[in-house]
Order: C-alpha cells, then sequence, then structure tokens
C-alpha cells in the first residue's frame, strides 16, 4: 500500500468511531505532504473534464467540483470519496490554520471550547459553530470557505452525528457507518450530494425531530443565514436564479438570501430555488435567527427587551414570540406594578427587517406551523382553491369566520389565525397584506393616499373609516371587514385605540398585564366596557367614569366600524349564531376574480411540519380552479335579519339584538342602513345636533322631505319599526312612559312598544271621552288624567310617526294587508299615502281593517297633534291661524286646553276665510271637508259635538247613541240626524237643544251646503 492509501486509511479510521459520538483524531504529522486531488489516480480525469482551472490546491478543487448538482453528480464516486477524505483531512487545525495571518489564529485561539478539538477533524467544525465571536472579515471568509466543505456533509459538523443519529436512522435520511471498505452498492451514500440532503432531509422534518436534534439543525441553520454558499441543496437549487436575478449582489451578510426572497414570486424564479427558499423561511418561524439580516439587525432591540429571557434549556425562539417581543416595544402595556410602559421606537433597520417578515408571513400562510396544524380541515373544506395565492389563505379562513351560513372553524384555528395577525401586527401598515394592498389599491393612492408614513394604522384607520368613499371597492371592504372580525375583539391590534385608551382600559375595564407579547387574547369584549363608559352628550360636565376624550374619540371611531356588520360584535355574533343561520350571509358577491390577478403556483413542496394533520390530506388536495362568483341571496342578512324576526330569537340572542338596537337609537349611525344612507341627509337637515340622539329624531322629521333619499327614508322607517318591537329600545319612551306602562299595561310590556302603544292610547281616549262628558254636565271637580305629562307627550309623538306609515302600526298593517295588497298595491309606502288610499276605499274594507282604521279616526279626532295628515296638508295654515292654540297645547299642565282644539281653529278659520275671500289653503281646505264629512257620519269622530251635546243625545237620541256604539265602526250618522231632527223642531220648547248644542248643530249642519262655494277641481289632499 502506498504511503497516500496509508494515509488515507488512518483518516477514515479515525472518523469511523463517529457512530459513537466520539471525535475522530489527527494522525497525520505537521510535515506530512498529499498528492493533490488534481493528480490523484482517483480524480485526475475529473479535475480535468470540469475544473482544469482550478487545479492549484485542494480548497480551490473541492470547490470548483462541487460549485454545482450538476457536476457534482457527474465526477466519479470513488473521486467523490476521495474528496470526502480530503475534506475531513483540510478541516483539521494544521492545514486549516496554514498561512493564516496572526490576527486570525489569535482570534481562533480565543474560542476556548474548541482548542481540546485542536488535533481533531472536529475542530474547524467547532470554529464554525462559534463564528459568531470572529470579528476579522478575512478570518471569517476563510473560516466560511471551510465550513462551505463542512455544512455540505453532516458528518463533518461538530457533535451532529452524536446529536442526530437516531433521527438519521429513524427518518432514513443517510448513513451512519462509514469506512474504507464500505460495500459498492453504499458508495454513493458517501456522496457529497447525498450527505448535503441529510441535512435537508432532517430540517424537512425538524418539529418531528428529538430535542437535541432539532437543536442542532437550528444552530447549523443559523449558521448558514449569512451565505448562501453554505446551504448547499439551496445553493445548487438558486444558483442560476441569483444570477439570473441577483446578478449585481454580493455574497455574504445574507444578502443572496434577501434577494431571492424578494423574488419567490417573479416568474422567472425557478420551482425548485422557489422550494428551498420556502423551506428555510419554514425554518425562520421555528427560529428567528436563522434570518441572519433580521436577527443581526435587531440584535440591539433584543437584548434590550430582555426577548430571549426565559427557559435557556428550552427557549422560546420562534419568530412569532420574538415578533411580539419587539413590537411590545412601541406598545403600551399594562406593567406588573399597574403603570403603563411607555413605548419607544425600535432601531430603523430592525423595524425595516420585521415590516419585511411580516409581508413574507402575510404572503405565505405555509410559514405559520400552528396555522398549518390547526387549520387543515377548514382550509380543505372551505379553502382548497386558495392555496395558490399570495394571501389569498389568510383572507379565505377570515371570511370563514366572520360567515354564519357556513361550518365555524374550530376554536385552535382562530387562536392561530389571531397569532398570526398579532405577529405580523397588520393593522399598523395594512399595505403588506398583499389581498388588501391590490383590492384597496383605489383608496390607497387617493383618499388614504400618503398615510403609509405617518405609522400607528393611519393607512388602516383611514381605510375603514371611509367604506362609503366612491373609490371604495367591495372586495376592499369585504377584506378589510374580515381583518376587522379580530381587530374589534382585540383592541391591541388596533394601534391608535390601544395607544389611546391604555390608561382608561386599565381604570375601567382591567385589561390583561403584558397583553402584547403573548399570544393570549383581552376579554372580546373590551371594546364595548370602553364604550359603556363613553362621553355622553346629554350628561352633566361633572360626571366620573367616562373616557378620556382621546380614548373616547377612538372607541367611537371602531364602534362605528364595529356597526358595519353583525360578525364585527361579539355580543350578538357569539349568542345569534344559531339565528343567523336561517339568515343571508352578509355583503356583496366577493369578487374572486381579483384575487387570482398575481396568483403564483407553490411548488408541491415536502410538508416541512411533517407532524401537522394535514399531511395526508395534502395528497387528497384537488387541483385549483377558478370558482364562479358567488351570487348574493335575495333578502334581509346580518343584524337586519335578526331585528326583523326579533319576537322568533332566542332568548340570548334577542336580548343582545335588543341592546344594539338601543344603542342604534341613541347614535343612528351605529344602525349600518343609516350609516350608509343617511350622510347627506344628516348634512343638509341635522349639521346642528351635538348629541347624536337627537339625529334620529331630526331625521324624522324630515323623513318625506322632498330632498331626502329613498334610501335614507327607508333606513329611518327601519329604525322606527325596530323601536316598535321592545319597549328597551327606544331609550325616550321607556324612560317617559316606563311608570305608565307597568301601570295600565303590564301585559303588553312583553309584547313590544308597538302593543304598549295602542294600550295606553285606549286610556287617554276614555279618558278624553270621561273628560268630555265632565265638561258637558259642568262638574267641577277635576279628573286626574291617567298618563303623566312625559308619557302624554311622548305618546303623542309616537302617535304621530305611527300616523304616517302604516309600517309603525303592526295591528293595523296586519288586520288591512289583504285590503292593502287589493286596493292600494300601487301606492308607494310613506307620507300617509297608503292610508289615504285605505280611507278612500273604507267601504269596500274588510270588516276588520275597517274597524282598526276606525279606531285609529277616533283617536286622531281627540289628539289632533297625533294626526300626522292633517299638519301634512295644514302645516302652513296651523302657523298662520293657530300659532296661540299650539302654544297652550304645548303647556303640559293646561288639561284643559282641549286637544282638539287644532281643528277646530282650521275650520273657524276656513269658515272666516270663506266669507272674506281670503287665501285659505285649498289642500288644506279639501282635507278639512273630508275630514268633516267623515265626522257626520259618526259623532264618535267629533269631540266637540259630543261635550257640547252630551245632555241633549242622552234626552232625545239614547237610541241611536246605543245603536252607534254597538258598531265597531261609523254608523252613516244616526246621531247627528236625530240631533238635526231636533234642530229643526226647535220652536217646540219641549224638545228645544241646549243653546250650545243647538249652535253645534247648526255649524256642522251647514258645511254641505258650503262645498257649493268650493271648486276642488285638480285638487290633491297629499300630492306626490
Amino acid at each position: 500500500m502506498s504511503w497516500f492509501w496509508f494515509l488515507c486509511w488512518l483518516v477514515l479510521l479515525s472518523a469511523a468511531p463517529a457512530t459513537s459520538g466520539t471525535v475522530p483524531k489527527s494522525t497525520t504529522s505537521q510535515n506530512t505532504t498529499l498528492t493533490p486531488i488534481a493528480l490523484s489516480e482517483d480524480c485526475k480525469q475529473d479535475v480535468a473534464t470540469h475544473c482544469a482551472r482550478h487545479a492549484d490546491s485542494d480548497w480551490s478543487t473541492i470547490a470548483c467540483l462541487q460549485q454545482d448538482e450538476k457536476t457534482l453528480n457527474a465526477v466519479s464516486e470513488k473521486c467523490q470519496n476521495l474528496m470526502w477524505q480530503r475534506k475531513l483531512l483540510i478541516t483539521m487545525k494544521e492545514p486549516f490554520e496554514a498561512n493564516l495571518p496572526d490576527q486570525c489564529l489569535k482570534e481562533f485561539k480565543n474560542i476556548k471550547e474548541c482548542q481540546p478539538l485542536a488535533n481533531s477533524a472536529a475542530y474547524v467544525s467547532c470554529l464554525a459553530s462559534f463564528k459568531k465571536m470572529i470579528k476579522g472579515p478575512a478570518c471569517i471568509a476563510h473560516l466560511n470557505e471551510a465550513a462551505a466543505f463542512i455544512f455540505s456533509d453532516y458528518r463533518l459538523v461538530y457533535k451532529f452525528i452524536h446529536s442526530c443519529e437516531n433521527d438519521i436512522r429513524k427518518y432514513e435520511c443517510g448513513r451512519i457507518e462509514i469506512g474504507p471498505y464500505s460495500p459498492a452498492q453504499e458508495l454513493q451514500q458517501l456522496a457529497v450530494t447525498s450527505q448535503g440532503k441529510t441535512i435537508h432531509c432532517l430540517q424537512a422534518r425538524v418539529e418531528k425531530l428529538e430535542d437535541e436534534c432539532r437543536r442542532q439543525i437550528f444552530h447549523l441553520t443559523e449558521l448558514q443565514s449569512d451565505d448562501y454558499h453554505l446551504d448547499r441543496p439551496l445553493y445548487y437549487a438558486c444558483r442560476e436564479d441569483r444570477e439570473r436575478l441577483c446578478p449585481n449582489v454580493e455574497s455574504g451578510r445574507g444578502l443572496v438570501y434577501a434577494c431571492l426572497k424578494d423574488h419567490k414570486y417573479h416568474p422567472e424564479m425557478s420551482p425548485g430555488c422557489r422550494k428551498m427558499i420556502s423551506q428555510r423561511q419554514k425554518l425562520r418561524a421555528l427560529d428567528f435567527f436563522i434570518d441572519f439580516r433580521l436577527a443581526r439587525a435587531c440584535a440591539a432591540d433584543i437584548e434590550q427587551a430582555a426577548c430571549q429571557a426565559g427557559d435557556q434549556n428550552k427557549p422560546d425562539l420562534t419568530s412569532s414570540r420574538m415578533m411580539l417581543c419587539l413590537e411590545a416595544v412601541e406598545k403600551p402595556q399594562i406593567t406588573s406594578d399597574n403603570t403603563i410602559h411607555v413605548p419607544r421606537r425600535l432601531q430603523p433597520e430592525c423595524k425595516n427587517e420585521l415590516g419585511k417578515l411580516r409581508r413574507e408571513m402575510l404572503d405565505d400562510y405555509r410559514l405559520s406551523p400552528d396555522l398549518m396544524l390547526h387549520c387543515d380541515a377548514t382550509i380543505e373544506r372551505h379553502c382548497n382553491s386558495k392555496k395558490h395565492g399570495r394571501g389569498t389563505m389568510l383572507h379565505c379562513l377570515l371570511h370563514q369566520f366572520r360567515s354564519y351560513t357556513t361550518e365555524r372553524p374550530p376554536l385552535e384555528c382562530e387562536n392561530a389565525v389571531h397569532a398570526l395577525l398579532k405577529a405580523t401586527n397588520v393593522e399598523e401598515n395594512v399595505i403588506l397584506d398583499p389581498v388588501i394592498d391590490r383590492a384597496c389599491h383605489g383608496m390607497l393612492v387617493t383618499k388614504c393616499a400618503g398615510l403609509e408614513k405617518e405609522g400607528h394604522g393611519a393607512l388602516f384607520e383611514c381605510l375603514t373609516t371611509n367604506q362609503l368613499h366612491p373609490s371604495m371597492t367591495t372586495a376592499c371592504r369585504t377584506h378589510l371587514l374580515e381583518l376587522l372580525y379580530f381587530v374589534t375583539r382585540d383592541i391591541t391590534l388596533d394601534d391608535h385605540l390601544h395607544r389611546a385608551c391604555a390608561e382608561d382600559s386599565l381604570q375601567f375595564c382591567n385589561l390583561p398585564k403584558i397583553v402584547w407579547n403573548n399570544y393570549n387574547r383581552p376579554d372580546a369584549h373590551l371594546l364595548t366596557c370602553l364604550y359603556n363608559h363613553r362621553r355622553l352628550a346629554h350628561a352633566g360636565t361633572n360626571r366620573t367614569g367616562v373616557l378620556s376624550e382621546k380614548c373616547h374619540t377612538e372607541v367611537m371611531r371602531l364602534v362605528h366600524v364595529r356597526a358595519a356588520s353583525v360578525a364585527l360584535d361579539p355580543r350578538v355574533f357569539q349568542v345569534c349564531l344559531a339565528d343567523l343561520a336561517s339568515c343571508d350571509e352578509e355583503g356583496e358577491e366577493e369578487e374572486e376574480e381579483e384575487d387570482f390577478e398575481e396568483d403564483q403556483d407553490f411548488p408541491e413542496e415536502i410538508e416541512l411540519f411533517a407532524g401537522s394533520r394535514s399531511h395526508g390530506l395534502m395528497k387528497q388536495a384537488r387541483p385549483l380552479s377558478r370558482l364562479p362568483a358567488k351570487k348574493r341571496k335575495e333578502g334581509s342578512s346580518g343584524l337586519l335579519c335578526l331585528q326583523q324576526r326579533l319576537d322568533t330569537l332566542q332568548p340570548e340572542c334577542r336580548a343582545a339584538v335588543v341592546q344594539v338596537s338601543e344603542e342604534a337609537q341613541e347614535d343612528p349611525n351605529l344602525d349600518k342602513l343609516i350609516a350608509e344612507a343617511c350622510v347627506s341627509a344628516e348634512t343638509r337637515f341635522c349639521s346642528g345636533y351635538v348629541n347624536p340622539g337627537e339625529v334620529l329624531d331630526c331625521l324624522i322629521r324630515h323623513k318625506n322631505h322632498p330632498e331626502m333619499v329613498d334610501a335614507c327614508r327607508a333606513a329611518v322607517e327601519h329604525m322606527q319599526v325596530v323601536a316598535l318591537k321592545d319597549v328597551r329600545i327606544s331609550n325616550r319612551f321607556r324612560k317617559s312612559c316606563s311608570s305608565d306602562a307597568q301601570k295600565y299595561c303590564k301585559q303588553e310590556i312583553t309584547r313590544g312598544t308597538a302593543a304598549v302603544v295602542v294600550c295606553l292610547s285606549v286610556q287617554l281616549t276614555a279618558y278624553r271621552l270621561f273628560e268630555a262628558k265632565r265638561l258637558a254636565a259642568s262638574d267641577p271637580r277635576p279628573s286626574l288624567p291617567p298618563l303623566s305629562p312625559a308619557c302624554h307627550h311622548e305618546l303623542v309623538s309616537q302617535l304621530y310617526e305611527r300616523s304616517e306609515s302604516i309600517a309603525l302600526d303592526p295591528e293595523l298593517a296586519d288586520s288591512c294587508e289583504a285590503d292593502r295588497k287589493r286596493f292600494c298595491g300601487d301606492v308607494v309606502p310613506g307620507d300617509g299615502r297608503v292610508l289615504q288610499c285605505l280611507h278612500e276605499h273604507r267601504l269596500q274594507l274588510s270588516s276588520e281593517c275597517h274597524r282598526k282604521l276606525f279606531v285609529r279616526d277616533q283617536l286622531m279626532a281627540i289628539e289632533n297633534q297625533a294626526d300626522y295628515p292633517l299638519f301634512r296638508a295644514c302645516g302652513r295654515m296651523i302657523e298662520v291661524h293657530c300659532a296661540p292654540v299650539i302654544a297652550r297645547l304645548a303647556d303640559t299642565t293646561d288639561e284643559q286646553a282641549g286637544n282638539h282644539a287644532i281643528l277646530e281653529c282650521l275650520t273657524d278659520a276656513m269658515d272666516r276665510d270663506r266669507r272674506t275671500r281670503g287665501t285659505f289653503d285649498p289642500v288644506c281646505q279639501r282635507y278639512l271637508w273630508d275630514v268633516m264629512e267623515l265626522r257626520a257620519k259618526d259623532y264618535r269622530l267629533d269631540p266637540e259635538l259630543q261635550q257640547l251635546c252630551a245632555s241633549d243625545i242622552d234626552k232625545y237620541c239614547q237610541a241611536e247613541a246605543e245603536a252607534t256604539l254597538k258598531s265597531p265602526y261609523e254608523k252613516n250618522g244616526p246621531v247627528l240626524h236625530c240631533l238635526k231632527k231636533r234642530f229643526i223642531e226647535r220652536k217646540l220648547s219641549d224638545k228645544m237643544l241646549s243653546m250650545k248644542c243647538y249652535a253645534r248643530v247648526r255649524q256642522v249642519s251647514t258645511f254641505p251646503f258650503l262645498i257649493i262655494d268650493c271648486d276642488f277641481h285638480n285638487i290633491k289632499i297629499l300630492p306626490e
């Protein structure tokens, strides 16, 4: 045996014990010289073929032969075996340190951990493991050259076989037993390419490895992070990509890695390189320090924030944990001594690198191991088609959480998605989300242009508070609502609100301590707690327990945003899922085509997180296909649907819907329909109101104004209808009439405000009739009104609103539904038109509808202020002729004012105007004649006649009165006919009417003859 082969045998013999974890010893002397590889029998032909220009040294020759996978695969097995033997030799101390400057020798000597290995093949590998301690650029460069050989073969890596022997065997990632006499069929196991892939094989199964081997894999990957040459599989896969996409980027300091990551979705990036980049990114998700540039940029901030504090035996170095720790530096926090931590700024370089990491994580859901693990079933069932889009998987999952027509994802999946959003801090700079950046482009370049420089979520706030802007697309609004599902449940995700409300949250709502840099979420109802401490415009200035002004502003902003979708309010959403299942889904159809605009196919990669349940499911994944856009269902959705079905909701759900509906009565812009449809109306009619609670009253008063848009009018009426369903919803009615309702209408309270209004109106009618008889009898004993002044005023307001629209009187609407369709089907609802139509067909109506209509007419007769058609037709004439009457009625202490006095005032004014040929409004005149015509048919509709003729009716017309009272609706005037008969026989003293009754009957009897003086041709009582 030649001296050369004897030496090689010694080298291999020294390596053989590596299976047991021992360090091979060097048996060579300093003066030994070996035949260069380029001249050896085993390699000279390969060198001449592939690397003739690199034959000057073994370092250069080996580097050339393994410069790319194609060349390396072409090298003979014998030469590959010799290359490994020679690499083992030249990674020993003496060959490695030959001709190095003294400075490098000094730095290497300072690494105490490696000095005991000075005579072993593990010496240079040990130095590579501690290369972060080396400062000299030339020293680092020389060490990286050696590391390129070491990291290409796991057998040369310090402590690697000892740590990973079991896992290498278990997952069949390579061979452990090696020696000079390996069988020919096992020579391939010694190939450099095979051994380099062993490390890659273990990296792909990192979560299943034993702890010690996992630590070795992370440590090794960290050591490779500054120079992509050190990761041989990646180097081979991306060499041409580097030359094509990053030709001017110098190697080292992680620059090539960074460039390749930036071009991951470039159409010219090869699938193999993209696959390797993705795998390295996935490893980084488990070890933050695998990203060289990120770790170096944030080193000072990490140390200052003590992000590595904790269990040193099992440190949590995941990217999400480190990101949370770094982001916590810029967030206000409550410390253990209940003080607010003052935020500080991260270093600009660290902030920049964190932004890149956030974008990568939002781009590719596969970089989030917990999401892959816990959301696999949801992904396969609902989001299979989104696997190949940038950011589309995340938004597909987000859509599932706010959907109530599909199966809910598991809680573990929701927590994983929340953790991703929290780690990426997407709200702070929302354009890092590729889906938002694409879908909201129009808004980002118009309304929100330039705000990304302001930070602290300025862009996100701009987008969410301008959802009605002309540049806002359906897709943008939809994707924003998907993010808001989590933001409204975790206020720490809203940077502006979190900063403004940190102290208020601690004072009023027990915000958990150190909520940012851990995975726990604060109470989902924390926003509601803050809202309950809002600053009320109508409250006194000395009110305690209210938010600071800056916190109040931010809370109201987010609360108004939350009103855009029922899914954003956990108070309702969580308890109403069962009821929502029968409602249509909220929102327009998703513009799916936009999601595919920039889709890039991800490679069919090895499953990095092999422990994931999705491993088997991935094999059955359906091919990507474009799905047709979903059609929006017809019908109501969300909160609107729940409000319409309030009476049939489950108790918990009903209580929640009542609560949010009550809040909307106090602030109508918390109602989605009002907020969307009434912006211009509020500006046009209600800009002077400071108290939001007065805005709804203003909108109701202007509901039928010619400039009011139909959508706003419908939204206002919807709120009126909702308030009638439960007495708790209308705060004004509840405060004014709660005691009155308990006294007179206890049974009706559970049926809602509409039923209580009917009940109280019965009490009011009975009282007015009793008062009429008392006054007619000149009874001096005063009677107390049944209703309190405040309730009487509120009841009149409710009755006035009710008389404008049949929809606001559920009992009448139900009773007259068939008649309305038959006679008034083409009448546009609102402004009293449907009720007017029913009046015109009253003789043709069904008995029940006619009866209910008559009850309403009877109530309007005794309470003119509740008569919307009267004020609609005669508003101007009332102002001109009846201002004193209105003033008296406004004085609630004047119970003798007589609430039918407005109509009497108008008829007197009309009669005077007729005699003077004045300018009485013909529309009002026509309306008054219709009223008097109806009154002539039934004395119950003429409270003045009832009061003035009470004794005369008892004396002369009792039979007619009793017959009339038995009729459910107007009786065609038998009582008035009886009184007229006595009016004609006035000369007979025993049948003479009283003077007051005589005058009233005379007035009523002359009205028909006055019609000949009026020309009502072409006059419409309620013009369109």
